[in-house]
């Protein structure tokens, strides 16, 4: 056999391997499609069986994120800081607790991540402030109760890697289009992804999760509405802020959030 014929030879074995390849993922996807349907079909007679509608359609198929450890950013803070007090900013440090002041009022923050501010933070046009702080550090807008002079408060959601972060809000309080108060929690961008652990929960074990909780508890839900990822704001001694992944569950009558790490099931 010459060169050429050999080369052509080599050609075609590499074709035919790649062709088995493609054939052997192909089928392996399609088997795992088939029993993510039939995992859902099952799912959906269990809720239909306590009362419960669920679309099989609508239960997602991605994998839920690593957990994160974020560090403290006392730079971050002291930008809040900066935003929410104005000018002539004075500094101080105890216990880890950042205490700050300036020429609209004083603001303390915590290692973790929560602080309040008070006093007259801005003077007027107190809804596109709080908008403004939101835009700045990565908060969406969810309510905004106010009244015709302006008064009451807008509380917004932290969101972090694109998910909204589900216990980790910042509420302002406004009187006559002032903004006078901000309370929430601040997170900082730093953060080292959590290796190890145990198995992250899937959408549909997330469910199953859900389901139990319903049967101990009597929580009533009829229809299981929408199901997102989302993230859940931990803190203990090792990690004063950490983020889980967890599922949310919308029902059509309140939100639950399912940890993806121990499945325990929350409301916020």
């Amino acid at each position: 056999m010459d060169r050429y014929q050999l080369k052509n030879v080599i050609i075609l074995i590499l074709l035919l391997v790649n062709g088995f390849l493609l054939g052997s993922l192909a089928y392996r996807n399609t088997a795992a499609q088939s029993a993510r349907e039939r995992s859902a079909e099952q799912l959906e007679a269990l809720f239909a069986a306590g009362g419960i509608q669920l679309d099989p359609g609508a239960i997602p198929e991605e994998d839920p994120p690593a957990g994160r450890v974020l560090t403290r950013d006392p730079a971050l803070e002291r930008s809040a800081a900066a935003i929410l007090l104005g000018g002539g900013l004075r500094h101080s440090e105890r216990g880890g607790v950042y205490s700050y002041s300036g020429a609209g009022g004083a603001a303390l923050f915590r290692e973790n991540g929560s602080f309040e501010a008070a006093g007259t933070l801005a003077k007027s046009g107190g809804e596109s402030f709080c908008r403004e702080f939101c835009r700045e550090f990565h908060y969406v807008v969810s309510a905004v109760q106010l009244d015709g002079d302006g008064s009451g408060t807008i509380t917004a959601l932290r969101e972090y890697g694109g998910l909204t972060v589900a216990n980790c809000a910042v509420t302002f309080t406004l009187e006559q289009d002032a903004v006078t108060a901000a309370r929430g929690t601040l997170l900082p961008e730093t953060s080292a992804e959590i290796s190890g652990g145990p198995e992250l929960l899937s959408a549909q074990a997330a469910l199953t999760a859900f389901l139990a909780m319903r049967r101990e508890t009597g929580a009533v839900a009829s229809s299981i509405t929408e199901m997102s990822l989302c993230y859940e704001l931990q803190s203990s001694t090792a990690a004063p802020m950490s983020l889980m992944p967890a599922w949310h569950i919308v029902t059509d009558t309140v939100s639950y959030y399912v940890n993806c790490s121990t499945g325990a099931v929350s409301q916020y």
